[in-house]
């Protein structure tokens, strides 16, 4: 089946709250629904009204992009035809309210058993929020439980998204989180369920998807690689149903997609990504033993034995290098004014057994400045008197003499500093080689947070031989990356990014483990659906399963990478 074929169009993902992305590509947003018609050749707006038996006027008024005409291609909504036996209501009395400080769409509309679109409806005004002491219009009608409220929808996020190229999100915490912590106790061992062959796995995907003004790049990657993942698991013979959330980084509307019910018979549930948005889900499923999978964050607020983190904890960071600071190795450490004191303290964690240890404070001079010390260094030689000969604070050579393997790490913070120091590295290792001086054998292990800087020539990564730690790693040179992205390029039109990688193994490891290994909870299984491996141990203290496989990557000077 190709992916497209259960694909929603990314407007109707971004101005809904969830959809039921299936075969047969009817989605539900805003409590109607929609049947995802691809518009064929010859095809006209009154044509495609017959067909569905819904007038031109609606078709218009559920695709705004009509605006530009009806073209080939395109996929538009249909409105769902109303049942024969049911009636439009005639317009609804209403009452007027006065609004008070504290009260939102979601909080009047939950009272008044309205849907936030009910009360945007008759009230155009309010699209941006609500405001103290506004007087808004409130529809009365008969009770209609909020189960019946298929999705709802609130004002877009601006919450900063995390960066394109670093898998994680920005860490911000709701201001109810710390209520929702204090109430969310530790639970014993989950059971979860295994499906048989045969059954229909009810997934449900939260996702920060932004708005329309506003998409988030990073997480619709991460969705459509989510969906060539499932598609994977679909042609094994699995049979799922997956319902796509936009949480839209708001923890007001996820709160309210639990009270729709629209979780009470998923099976699995991926995400929230974000941790004040997960503590609610877990909360509402931990009767139900449901599986619930983080996929991005470090989570350390959260406690519950549903949920799996496939990020690897900071807790086993450094297992994986902990011999190259055994005390076996000279460690010299660069620094600057601006030091990342994280990365600095990870660092000297390590360094009680060694007792080789050389600081080096890095200042930057310009190859002018040295030049011009250096002639004047020359003349004074030549006039018989004493110079200084200490070297300048930006030459490496000093440091690169000798027959001791070293590990040079460098703590600089800014992009600017570690671009400059390991070119200074790779410079003073050529001018020693040059002049047939020895050159201790040495790496520099590097800090992963400089996955997130744009401006480093990756080259001088190999020349430095460059070893660090990372959460994730896609080689697009072996052959498994490149048919995903050849797929992922024939489906979408572009190149993956990391979140596109971390999205397929989400969907290929959980989906693919509820008809398997969920019943021990993956204890004891590892897994690799690309490159980068998945194996999860429980936390004894929270409960929470966490990935342990922190991958160490080597950019070796023969230009190869090899990964531990």
């Amino acid at each position: 089946m190709k992916i497209r074929s259960f694909i929603v169009t990314l407007a109707s993902i971004l101005l809904g709250a969830v959809f039921a992305v299936s075969a047969q590509e009817i989605v539900v947003i805003g409590g109607a629904k929609y049947t995802i018609h691809d518009v064929a050749k010859g095809e006209t707006l009154y044509s495609l009204a017959k067909q569905y038996g819904v007038t031109v006027d609606d078709i218009k008024a559920a695709n705004a992009s009509l605006v530009d005409g009806l073209k080939a291609g395109t996929r538009i909504k249909i409105p769902a035809k109303v049942a024969s036996h049911t009636t439009a209501p005639a317009q609804p009395m209403s009452r007027m309210h006065k609004v008070v400080k504290g009260e939102t769409l979601y909080s009047l509309a939950k009272q008044n058993n309205l849907t936030i679109e009910e009360l945007r409806a008759v009230n155009p005004h309010i699209k941006r929020g609500l405001k103290a002491g506004q007087v808004i219009e409130i529809p009365l009608r008969a009770t209609q439980p909020i189960v019946e409220q298929t999705a709802t929808s609130t004002q877009p996020s601006t919450s900063t998204p995390a960066p394109q190229t670093d898998i994680a999100p920005t860490s911000q915490v709701a201001p109810t989180q710390t209520e929702v912590a204090t109430e969310h106790k530790p639970l014993s061992t989950a059971q979860f369920r295994t499906l048989k062959q045969g059954d229909t796995a009810e997934v449900a995907l939260l996702l920060p998807l932004g708005s329309e003004e506003r998409p988030t790049q990073n997480y619709l990657d991460f969705y459509r690689g989510f969906l060539v993942g499932l598609d994977s698991v679909r042609m094994s013979g699995h049979s799922i149903n997956l319902n796509l959330y936009n949480t839209a980084h708001d923890y007001n509307r996820v709160e309210q997609i639990i009270s729709s019910g629209a979780l009470d018979k998923v099976d699995l549930v991926v995400g929230p990504v974000y941790e004040d948005e997960l503590l609610p889900v877990a909360t509402a499923l931990q009767r139900r033993n449901i599986p619930i999978v983080s996929p991005l964050a470090n989570l350390t607020h959260t406690t519950s034995d549903l949920v799996f983190q496939m990020s690897p904890s900071p807790a086993t960071k450094l297992e994986k290098v902990r011999s190259m600071f055994d005390g076996s190795k000279r460690v010299v450490i660069i620094s600057t004014e601006s030091i990342d004191a994280a990365f600095d303290a990870e660092v000297r964690s390590m360094l009680r057994d060694s007792s080789y240890v050389v600081e080096h404070k890095y200042i930057y001079e310009h190859p002018s400045v040295i030049e011009k010390r250096e002639k004047e260094r020359e003349k004074a030689r030549a006039e018989g008197l004493v110079v200084d000969d200490t070297p300048s604070p930006s030459d490496m050579s000093p440091l690169l003499r000798g027959t001791e393997p070293t590990v040079i790490v460098i703590t600089a913070s800014n992009e600017i500093d570690v671009d400059r120091i390991l070119a200074a590295i790779a410079s003073a290792n050529i001018a020693l080689t040059a002049r047939s001086q020895r050159v201790v054998p040495f790496i520099v292990f590097g800090n992963n947070r400089w996955n997130r800087y744009n401006n480093i020539d990756r080259a001088i990564l190999f020349a430095n031989n460059v070893t660090m730690l990372s959460t994730y790693h896609a080689r697009r040179s072996e052959p498994i990356i490149r048919a995903f992205d050849k797929r992922f390029v024939e489906e979408f039109g572009t190149l993956p990014s990391l979140y596109a990688y971390r999205g397929y193994d989400a969907a290929v490891v959980f989906i693919k483990s509820l008809f398997g290994a969920m019943e021990t909870g993956l204890e004891g299984a590892h897994l690799t659906p690309l490159l980068t491996p998945y194996s999860f141990e429980q936390h004894p203290t929270s409960g929470i399963r966490v990935n342990n496989q922190w991958i160490k990557v080597n950019y070796n000077s023969n230009f190869t990478i090899t990964t531990e």
